[in-house]
């Protein structure tokens, strides 16, 4: 498996400015390393030079004479200065005429190594630095007019400049630490200051996602960043202000498409109130010429019971379906909102021949919803499905209860009709505002419900065949009334719908 940590951009502009902070800090420490090392090493050159200098004044007179005992004695003083490690006189041909040492272990010798052999034969004053041994090598040739007498060698100990160099060293590599420490706290603090709005506009676009419209950036700063904060605080509150235009023309639609619908049921109320009434008429205008018949007054009050028990049935169901409210969510059993729907349309389906079955299962839990909205959804469903037949048909509406994915648990509510079918085609825009197939449609109940669902964080799924009929299935919840809603497209034959 392979994971890959994305860095914030925080931790980016932090290690892009460490790591300059880094170079020039470290470029910084070098250069003042080398700049003191080459100092001290010049100085050192400069007091070699002067030295062998002087050396050359009381040198040349004994050499030209080859005045072994005061060319010995030169050397001896030239060993007991500062820092001198050696002190040789040679002469034209490069023997060894004068040493510091007592014994002359050195007197005529000729010293074999390259650095030696370049010495004799050099002309000028010639500079080699041994860093392994820690010497500083410097000889200059003594000339008396135009004959070349012989030369002067010095070696010099460059331990204490070493050590001075590395005292230099650690109070640079310590200041520079110090100043690379202190500009990783100023580049932690000017990583904190850029993305720390940047982190603040984020989230608040997460929460403006989430339908928290109230929230705030809050950035008071007079950069770009600052500028960015209050556009984006100004947009939040022109969001808030649309949505609760858009709510309340939701609204006035979402009461539109009720009353569409109590206006298709008008005619079918209207004659199924009818029936009884007449029923009622006939046995009242004989109530006074047969009143004295038991049997007849017991079959009239029967009737008349009933006939009036049913219609108010139907007018309760109507004006509970009809009676505006304010969205509310408390616990509902959706089998009880399903049974009244169908009940109110009950009447449509006999008038247009059609039957009605419900399946409702007997183990739903209740779920958190707007009674109401869901009502207006059941009741676009199946009156759809109602007007989807033509001539004798069949109508099934069922609840269950399904997984999906086998977390989240759903209440579904099917309807499923015998219909016309609807083609594939058209299938993708049936929840579309204004997309309609019928001459006298709005284009508006599929439209309503579809969104009505996905505020509650459900969805719908719809299977159709042309001439075989259609099955919407309305998908709800079950959560607690603290979860927030997820919002989705509508679905078209999803493999997972639950049946």
């Amino acid at each position: 498996m392979n994971l890959r940590i994305k860095p914030s951009l925080k931790l980016k502009i932090f290690l892009a400015l460490a790591v300059f902070d880094l170079v020039a800090v470290g470029t910084l420490a070098y250069l003042t390393i080398r700049s003191q090392r080459n100092l001290l090493l010049d100085q050192m050159v400069e007091r070699a030079k002067a030295s062998i200098n002087l050396m050359e004044l009381s040198v040349t007179a004994p050499l030209y004479r080859l005045d072994i005992f005061q060319l010995e004695t030169i050397a001896r003083e030239a060993k007991a200065l500062p820092n001198v490690d050696y002190a040789y006189v040679y002469d034209d041909q490069g023997r060894i005429v004068g040493d510091y040492h007592y014994d002359r272990r050195l007197y005529l010798a000729k010293l074999p190594d390259e650095l030696s052999q370049r010495i004799v034969e050099s002309n000028e004053i010639l500079v080699d630095v041994d860093h392994k041994k820690g010497i500083l090598h410097i000889s200059k040739p003594v000339v008396l007019g135009h004959q070349k007498l012989g030369g002067i060698r010095l070696g010099l100990d460059l331990n204490p400049i070493f050590r001075e160099i590395r005292v230099i060293t650690l109070k640079t590599l310590g200041i520079s630490a110090t100043i690379f420490v202190l500009g990783l706290l100023a580049i932690l603090a000017i990583a904190e200051r850029i993305t720390g709005p940047i982190a603040r506009l984020t989230e608040g676009a997460k929460r403006i996602e989430q339908g928290d419209l109230q929230y705030r950036v809050g950035v008071k700063r007079s950069d770009e960043i600052g500028n960015l904060a209050a556009a984006f605080d100004q947009m939040a509150e022109r969001l808030m202000h649309r949505e609760r235009e858009l709510r309340q023309s939701q609204s006035i639609i979402r009461r539109a498409d009720r009353l569409s619908s109590l206006g298709m049921l008008t005619a079918g109320l209207a004659h199924e109130i009818r029936n009884p009434l007449v029923a009622i008429r006939t046995f009242t205008q004989l109530l006074p010429e047969r009143y004295q018949e038991p049997e007849f007054r017991n079959s009239f009050q029967a009737l008349a019971l009933k006939e009036v028990d049913r219609i108010c049935g139907l007018i309760n169901d109507l004006l509970s379906f009809a009676r505006p409210s304010t969205p509310n969510v408390s616990e509902e059993d959706a089998n009880e909102i399903v049974d009244g729907i169908v009940r109110i349309l009950d009447t449509e389906a006999k008038e247009r021949e059609v039957a009605m079955y419900r399946h409702l299962s007997l183990d739903l839990p209740k779920i958190f919803i707007d009674k109401e909205q869901i009502k207006q959804v059941s009741m676009n469903v199946i009156l759809n499905a109602l007007q989807s037949i033509e001539g004798r048909g069949v109508v099934e509406v069922s609840t269950r209860l399904f997984s999906k994915n086998g977390t989240e648990q759903y209440v579904q509510i099917e309807v499923r009709d015998s219909g016309a079918g609807i083609p594939e085609k058209d299938i993708e825009d049936i929840f579309n505002p204004f997309f309609t197939t019928k001459k006298d449609g709005s284009g508006l109940g599929l439209s309503i419900s579809h969104q009505i669902v996905q505020e509650h964080g459900g969805y719908i799924v719809v299977e159709s065949q042309v001439g075989k009929g259609t099955t919407f299935l309305i998908n709800l919840p079950v959560r607690q009334p603290g979860q927030r809603a997820a919002k989705g497209r509508p679905q078209v034959d999803e493999a997972d719908s639950g049946r």
